[in-house]
């Protein structure tokens, strides 16, 4: 396809058709016409300009006043509007930090009257636990330790009984040892004898139920013993686990409010922030506010490390634990001559004057 030309004719085409006229110069006939400059001297031509020229100018300048008053009205506006939005951001600083203040009332409300109640209370009741364990403890040591006495005061009982039936073996054997005796005409050598080797046999029974007796008394003592280092020990276990706890709850105690402190510090730091913020958008806060937001956010921070270094420093074991004697033991003796079976003997005492008091007084 070939490439699309102009049907009309070319430039040079034309150039070469168009036939330009010459203007024939003018012959100088000798006299010349003074040209006007258009600056004639006449008033009614000079005034005529001038009066064109400074009309032209004047309309300018009122167009470009107009521009320039209609702009300084623009922006009078924008900073009207900028002035708003920066009061409106303002007031909004210091909602938020009156609503920081709320937050801040809570903090301090818990610090002085909600973390004691619930550290009081939590100490009361572990005195309460203590108390009770304590009281408990020595209920079942008296029962336990009764249970002791008895089987001390059965064993005294059957030592008794046993006395009494040696002698009543002893009696019955020196009646048949006198009578083989006399029956046989034995003499007197003879029947010492035989009441010597009753009086033998007497003694060896008595020893053996002494011992018996001394034994058996010294197994209850022994349990005596046992029950009062057992019940000792269980009490200071209970008091070393009160006073465990106790340490517990006042270490949460100063953790909580190292943390409550922490977290009024930076509620007050923050609403520092907002009254400054508040400030810069042209919104004062009342007189002194900031100032006293920094000053308890210093005093919040300091008051945390104060209290993150406390600790409870607990108790010693109290005399009455670690004194503890519970039950006396029972008096055990080899020689028992004073034990009977329905009767308990007195010591007696020797014999005064003439007259033979009675041995009891």
């Amino acid at each position: 396809m070939s490439p699309w030309r102009p049907s009309s004719p070319s430039a040079l085409d034309l150039e070469a058709d168009v036939t330009i006229p010459v203007r024939p110069k003018k012959k100088h006939t000798g006299t010349t016409k003074k040209k006007s400059s258009g600056y004639s001297s006449g008033g009614h031509s000079s005034g005529g300009s001038s009066h064109k020229s400074s009309g032209g100018g004047g309309g300018a300048d009122s167009a470009e006043k107009r521009a320039v008053a209609r702009a300084n009205a623009a922006e009078k506006r924008a900073v009207a509007r900028e002035n708003a939005t920066k009061r409106k951001a303002g007031k909004r600083f210091l909602e938020s930090a009156a609503n920081l203040e709320l937050q801040a009332k809570a903090l301090r409300h818990a610090l002085k009257t909600d973390f004691a109640k619930a550290r009081d209370q939590n100490l009361t009741d572990v005195g309460k636990t203590l108390t009770g364990q304590l009281a408990q403890l020595k209920l079942g040591a008296g029962q336990r330790a009764q249970t002791f006495l008895e089987a001390g005061r059965n064993t005294q009982k059957a030592t008794a009984s046993t006395a009494e039936q040696g002698m009543g073996n002893l009696a019955r054997e020196r009646a048949d040892s006198m009578g083989a005796l006399l029956e046989q005409g034995a003499g007197e050598s003879d029947t010492m004898r035989a009441m010597l080797i009753s009086a033998r046999n007497w003694q060896a029974n008595t020893q053996e139920g002494n011992r018996a007796y001394f034994d058996s008394l010294q197994t209850v003592n022994a349990g005596i013993s046992d029950l009062n280092i057992d019940t000792r020990n269980a009490m200071s276990n209970a008091f070393t686990s009160s006073e465990a706890e106790r340490d517990r709850l006042w270490q949460d105690f100063f953790n909580k409010r190292s943390e409550t402190y922490t977290q009024l510090g930076n509620v007050k730091g923050q609403q520092a922030d907002y009254y400054a913020q508040a400030k810069e958008m042209g919104v004062k806060p009342k007189k002194g506010t900031e100032s006293k937001a920094e000053k308890e956010m210093k005093d919040s921070f300091m008051n945390a490390s104060k209290e993150a270094a406390k600790s409870y420093a607990q108790k010693a074991l109290p005399a009455s634990i670690a004194k503890y004697t519970g039950q006396a033991k029972i008096n055990a003796k080899l020689s028992n001559t004073n034990l009977g079976a329905g009767v308990d003997l007195k010591p007696t005492k020797k014999a005064e004057g003439s007259n033979l008091r009675k041995w009891t007084e």
